[in-house]
């Protein structure tokens, strides 16, 4: 019979928040399942067992809620995020039906053209901020395009996005403010993304065609825009910060890549297992299980801890090391199983394109003093100050630590 170690840190706490990969390697070795003292819940952090449980959505699932806190359970009950089979495929259909390979492609046209312009934009500037001035500015824009929201009415999409993965954690100040950025996406959608104000053919006038097409009930509709401005545009945010500030601080692989243009979908996939955007969810035991032979109780809450399965060194050689010669197409940035991310294959597409265009257009990439931002499920920068200098030949000094 397997015992369950406690573990004795906190997580969610600010310190291991901004640097968490130590505490991770540390679950990592105390076993498969640990039980994180602080807030009672189990967690599983190696790379195999995070797979098992994200694939196992009969045992563990996400119908009881995949945060920490009640409150936020509540309110995301029955969103596609929060729900089981039958539900769970009817509300996901519609997001596919979007989000999915065709459509994306569909939409290629709008995304090219825009990584152009911004990368040309960051190199007329002596310097620029990776994060307020290129990696929020280009998923917000095409974000925002999709959903059909007027340009003049996206300027709080991004704080909304960030609390409410905020609002994922266990009970705190950082959760509560989380809970209120909710609540004002949630009025956001009921009055300027409400029916009819957005732009024909858009994914978000397509979430009301299928409410009147009897697809899905109509208060149905507020959850599936809400994931459509939530998942679609800060995790993309983080991983393109993460991505410059990676390649930045890498000038060898970034000369490699350069030479290599092919390499660039392997890239993005390196970029997106080292600096992983989303830590953790978590599931609930339906029934007694087990993970790894450890038992587990039904009603347990298992946090899944995405982001250390990807620094796991039972599953890839030397983890904390950034390689763009590394393909690891199995990583778990985007999870894996039902609950999948939905728009993973749009915030892709959004990643290389930007890479695509850097590829042909910029020679060197400086990289300041970054600032880390704190967010209970999101890594990512605050800022981070950088300079391109052009294929031309041009290169430029950047103060560190300020743009």
């Amino acid at each position: 019979m397997h015992s369950i170690p406690d573990f004795d840190v906190d997580i969610f706490a600010d310190d291991v928040l901004l640097d968490p990969y130590p505490t991770y390697a540390r679950m990592r070795e105390l076993g498969p399942v640990v039980r994180v003292t602080a807030h009672g819940f189990l967690a599983v952090s190696r790379y195999a067992d995070v797979r098992s449980v994200l694939l196992d959505h009969e045992r563990f699932v996400s119908g009881e809620g995949v945060g920490f806190n009640d409150g936020f359970n509540t309110v995301r009950k029955s969103s596609v995020i929060a729900s089981d089979p039958p539900r769970h495929g009817t509300l996901r259909g519609v997001l596919q039906d979007r989000l999915g390979p065709r459509a994306i492609r569909d939409i290629q046209h709008v995304i090219a053209p825009r990584a152009d312009k911004l990368v040309d934009e960051m190199l007329a500037r002596d310097s620029f901020d990776a994060v307020t001035d290129f990696a929020q500015i280009f998923p917000v824009e095409v974000v925002g395009e999709l959903i059909g929201i007027p340009a003049e009415a996206r300027t709080e999409l991004l704080r909304w996005a960030n609390g409410a993965f905020n609002a994922f954690g266990p009970p705190s100040e950082r959760t509560s403010a989380g809970l209120d950025d909710i609540a004002d996406q949630f009025e956001f959608i009921r009055t300027v993304a409400a029916r009819g104000n957005l732009a024909p053919g858009s994914m978000g006038a397509a979430v009301y065609e299928a409410a009147d097409a009897g697809i899905i009930p109509e208060e149905y509709c507020l959850h599936l825009l809400s994931a459509y401005l939530t998942a679609g545009m800060d995790t993309t945010v983080n991983a393109m910060g993460a991505m410059l500030w990676l390649l930045g601080t890498h000038p060898d692989q970034w000369d490699e890549l350069r030479s290599l243009p092919h390499r660039a979908a392997a890239a993005v996939n390196e970029v997106l297992r080292i600096e992983s955007p989303a830590q953790l969810f978590s599931r609930v035991a339906a029934v007694d299980a087990d993970i790894a032979g450890v038992p587990i109780a039904a009603g347990e809450r298992v946090a899944v801890l995405y982001a250390s399965g990807n620094r796991d060194e039972r599953q890839y050689a030397n983890p904390d090391h950034f390689d763009i010669h590394r393909n690891p197409a199995g990583h778990l940035a985007f999870g894996t199983g039902l609950h999948a991310c939905a728009g993973q294959i749009l915030a892709r597409i959004e990643l290389q394109t930007v890479l695509d265009a850097m590829i042909g257009k910029v020679e060197t990439i400086e990289v300041g003093e970054p600032v880390r931002k704190l967010n209970n499920v999101l890594r990512g920068f605050a800022t981070v100050p950088a300079a391109f200098g052009s294929a031309a030949g041009q290169s430029r000094e950047i103060l560190r630590g300020a743009v």
